[in-house]
């Protein structure tokens, strides 16, 4: 099992020099994979990666925060074999990048003062979701060729395989896959290879135990301190009722132009990407409440959202939360499937209530009740709020771009069916996933 990682660097953009970063960032978007100073597709281990710059704004109080740049990755661990590809392959265009920001080293490049720079300006994101099923980049992408391979097999020969039972069909598409040239044991089998027996599975047990025995331990101190936390939440949650109901409703509004700008930059078919930043509302009460909840989704996201499916959403590969500049605002970054439209519908339709919970605490926010009840709900109101937030990636890369996760989950299915035996009637299922 591979698991996966979320690097966030943050650095703030030298006063004037936004419009020229920029430009730069514009020459990389027109090639993010291949370009000759930030070639991502060199690095086997990155998924998405991103730079997107946030703008000189006020927070809720009214003061300044100055621009940023904001550089991501979502990438197979380990992180250090992560940095060590991103400052070799990819480290000259990320010292010219960051050479916009302050501080930095500045002089010739030099890899070891980009790896301690990264470091030093690397912030943990508060809530990680992974919906790609711990698969590593070569394995979607092999999986993704294995079904190619095998749909083009049938398409060669559906006239001939019409007539056969589904368990033979399997079977021919098993000896073709074996003598494919150039195939290799981790994408499709090697020639001569059968497939009498289920590969051995990463050992995942010990994961899993680590897993089980966190949930365990929660679980019992939350029972144990129940006497003391319930009596401190209903204070804490008619404290926040209180400021629910009797603060000003800000509203937003969708601006044409910046609404043109971003659809814009949906040039993906098949994958897209969201970039979202937003002024936390003023308070210790809600900053914590925040924290809280974003700690807590952190933690039971690998048990409630392990299916590929974000609060019932089942287009997100990849989404982090950051609380950044001293917690006053709050970034949100995502990788999915579709259109910004859809995906913005199906945070109203399908995910309303759990994820307002997390983005009411934000200025602008329709107003809710409890922090569940309202928000989305009022379907105009969210769509302007998430749009007057949204900001403009100006680099975006994706490993996999034809990839949807719904292919990735029917993708692992149609390999794991290469193995062992089948019943006719299993058989039949498993050809119906082409």
């Amino acid at each position: 099992m591979t698991l996966h990682g979320a690097l966030s660097i943050i650095v703030t953009v030298k006063p004037g020099m936004e419009k020229e970063l920029a430009d730069l960032l514009q020459q990389i978007e027109k090639d993010p994979g291949h370009n000759p100073l930030l070639p991502f597709a060199q690095i086997d281990s990155i998924h998405f990666a991103r730079f997107v710059i946030c703008p000189t704004r006020p927070d809720a109080r009214g003061r300044i925060i100055p621009s940023c740049l904001v550089f991501t990755t979502n990438y197979d661990q380990p992180l250090a074999d992560h940095l060590q590809k991103l400052t070799t392959i990819t480290g000259p265009g990320l010292w010219k990048v960051f050479s916009y920001t302050d501080p930095f080293p500045g002089g010739p490049f030099d890899p070891n003062n980009l790896a301690a720079f990264l470091d030093r300006h690397s912030i943990k994101a508060n809530t990680f979701y992974v919906g790609v099923a711990n698969r590593s980049v070569q394995q979607i992408r092999q999986d993704a060729q294995l079904r190619d391979d095998i749909q083009q097999f049938l398409d060669h020969n559906g006239k001939r395989l019409e007539t056969k039972d589904a368990q033979d069909i399997r079977e021919e598409i098993r000896q073709f896959l074996s003598t494919r040239p150039g195939a290799t044991p981790t994408g499709k089998p090697s020639p001569g290879q059968t497939w009498t027996h289920e590969p051995n599975p990463d050992n995942t047990a010990s994961y899993t135990l680590s897993r089980i025995a966190r949930l365990s331990l929660a679980v019992i101190l939350s029972l144990a301190l129940s006497p003391i936390i319930i009596p401190l939440a209903l204070i804490w949650v008619l404290i926040l009722l209180y400021q629910e109901l009797t603060r000003p409703n800000i509203k937003c509004s969708i601006e044409k132009d910046h609404l043109e700008q971003l659809l814009e930059r949906e040039t993906g078919i098949v994958q897209n990407q969201f970039s979202a930043f937003g002024d936390l509302k003023p308070g210790w009460i809600r900053y914590y409440t925040i924290m809280t909840l974003l700690r807590l989704t952190n933690f039971l996201a690998p048990y409630l959202f392990s299916k590929g499916s974000l609060s019932g959403i089942p287009s997100v590969h990849f989404a982090r939360w950051l609380i950044i500049n001293e917690g006053r605002q709050m970034l949100f970054l995502s990788n999915y499937d579709g259109n910004s439209e859809g995906y913005l519908r199906d945070f109203i339709d399908i995910a309303g209530k759990q994820l307002t919970l997390l983005f009411s605490n934000t200025i602008g926010y329709p107003r809710t009740v409890l922090m569940v009840f309202g928000g989305a709900k009022d379907a105009n109101g969210f769509m302007a709020w998430a749009r007057q937030n949204q900001l403009i990636t100006n680099v975006w890369y994706s490993a996999n771009p034809s990839v949807t996760v719904k292919n990735i989950f029917q993708n692992a299915k149609i390999r794991k069916g290469l193995y062992g035996s089948m019943t006719e009637r299993a058989a039949r299922d498993w050809l119906q996933l082409f």
